[in-house]
C-alpha cells in the first residue's frame, strides 16, 4: 500500500491488517492505525473490523464511534460500493487499492 498511503490525509483511516501494518512501520506513533496484523492484541475489535468490512454489520456506526474520515480498502471489497452509494468519492486508486473519503 505504499503508493496508496502516500494519499492519505491527517483524518482517521479505516484500512485492512496489511496497510495497517504498513502505516505503523512507515508513519510510527504519528499515526494512529484502525488494526495491523497482530491480530491477537485486537480482540473484538478483529472480530467487529472483520464484519464490517465483510458488510455484516453496518459501518457508520463504528466509522462516527472512531471519527472514520477516509478508508483504504483493497480494490474489490464490497465496502467500496457501500461507501460509494453513501456518497463518498474516490481520492485515490490504484491496481490495488481505492481510497476514498466523505
Amino acid at each position: 500500500p505504499v503508493e496508496a498511503a502516500g494519499q492519505l490525509d491527517g483524518s482517521q483511516v479505516f484500512h485492512d491488517d496489511i496497510a495497517g501494518g504498513y502505516l505503523i512501520w512507515s508513519e510510527g506513533p504519528e499515526r494512529k492505525v484502525f488494526i495491523d496484523d497482530r491480530a491477537e492484541l485486537y480482540g473484538e475489535r478483529m472480530a467487529e473490523f472483520v464484519r464490517v468490512r465483510s458488510g455484516q454489520e453496518p459501518w457508520q456506526p463504528v466509522f462516527q464511534r472512531d471519527g472514520i474520515g477516509q478508508a483504504l480498502l483493497r480494490n474489490g471489497e464490497a465496502l467500496i460500493e457501500e461507501l460509494e452509494a453513501a456518497g463518498w468519492d474516490h481520492a485515490y486508486r490504484d491496481e490495488s487499492y481505492t481510497l476514498l473519503r466523505p
